[in-house]
């Protein structure tokens, strides 16, 4: 799974500009007051992650720097998590669903709730600068979806949702970089 996923962000890095590009307001090209996307997203677990975050939503940013990077990711993980509980409740409703699927299903739909609702008071909180609460906020919504795998190892039952469960923590993880990247500034 992780040579795929390797291969995968390979191919869509391969369909970026250089590194050293930025991007503009709606895609109209380089902006030269922006940061250097390749140096910002080295302070991140996920650097591929980070530039495709950056190629899929920069166009609704003036300037890329670490603080619209941050906002794309969480931008990116809302996107991500609504699809991933919209998926879950249509496995739930599904009548060939085991009982006990079900259950761990309902379970995960729960922890993606409440990962929405911490990925927003997390951003708050970055806007505050309030490292602490950012801190425990973006770390609690690594653990909503762990949690949801988790339900599916107590039954035992393989997770439908394990790769977005994954893809997920590794967005947050780039976000709580990007927030210690952030808050280490200064104001």
């Amino acid at each position: 799974m992780a040579t795929h996923l390797f291969i995968f962000f390979s191919l869509s890095s391969s369909l970026l500009p250089p590194a050293s590009a930025t991007f503009s307001p709606g895609g109209h090209g380089p902006c030269k007051d922006a940061g250097d996307i390749a140096s910002i997203c080295s302070h991140t677990d996920y650097v591929s992650l980070c530039i495709n975050a950056a190629h899929t939503y920069g166009h609704a940013y003036a300037v890329i720097d670490a603080a619209s990077l941050f906002g794309m990711h969480i931008h990116m993980a809302s996107d991500r998590t609504k699809t991933v509980k919209d998926l879950a409740s249509h496995l739930a409703a599904k009548p060939s669903s085991s009982k006990s699927v079900k259950q761990a299903l309902v379970i995960c739909i729960k922890m993606y709730g409440d990962a929405l609702d911490d990925l927003v008071k997390g951003s708050d909180a970055i806007k505050a600068r309030d490292e602490g609460t950012a801190n425990s906020m973006l770390s609690g919504v690594i653990s909503y979806y762990s949690t949801c795998d988790d339900a599916f190892t107590e039954i035992p039952a393989p997770n439908p949702l394990c790769k977005q469960d994954g893809t997920l923590m590794h967005i947050v993880s780039n976000a709580l970089a990007l927030a210690h990247l952030i808050l280490s500034k200064g104001p």
